[in-house]
């Protein structure tokens, strides 16, 4: 299973780099979404209370925070099927963005939406090879942990 596992992938730093950049562009990408989100409903409602900023601000970062530490979590204890959470997430960035595009009209919140760059990276990155490789590498060590990490000795140490 873990010889199997070297003959399909290239294992490369390349791989860990591109996992943590899609952790860190959803991160970046929902973080822009509070700011926006609390300017769309000012825009459409009006002004909010201390309260209810506060209220609607816990409770984002809340939300947020969640949707993007447990499916990672659950990648890297070796659970690939968690990947659909991270693209509902992206699809979900996407079209708050475009809700976005289309109510805020103020030149200063322009300047946010730029911040669609992040849910778009990615989403590329999510269905580039290097981060099947890096779903693979979890979902291998989980399935046989001692066995795949002798291989990597073996294969690494062996050079």
């Amino acid at each position: 299973m873990s010889d199997n596992f070297f003959e399909k992938h290239d294992l490369s730093i390349g791989v860990f780099v591109v996992g943590i950049a899609v952790i860190m562009f959803l991160m970046f990408g929902a973080g822009a979404i509070g700011p926006l989100l609390f300017l769309t409903i000012e825009t459409l409602f009006g002004k909010l209370t201390h309260e209810e900023f506060g209220t609607l601000f816990a409770s984002s970062i809340v939300i947020m925070t969640l949707s993007i530490v447990i499916p990672n979590v659950l990648i890297i204890r070796g659970r690939p099927r968690a990947v659909k959470i991270n693209k509902i997430n992206v699809y979900f960035q996407l079209i708050c963005y475009l809700l976005f595009l289309f109510v805020l009209e103020h030149k200063k919140t322009w300047i946010f939406l730029c911040f669609v760059i992040f849910p778009l990276l990615a989403n590329w990155l999510i269905s580039s090879a290097k981060y099947l490789t890096f779903l693979a590498f979890y979902e291998t060590l989980r399935k046989d942990p001692i066995r795949f990490r002798q291989s990597l000795a073996n294969k690494y140490l062996s050079k």
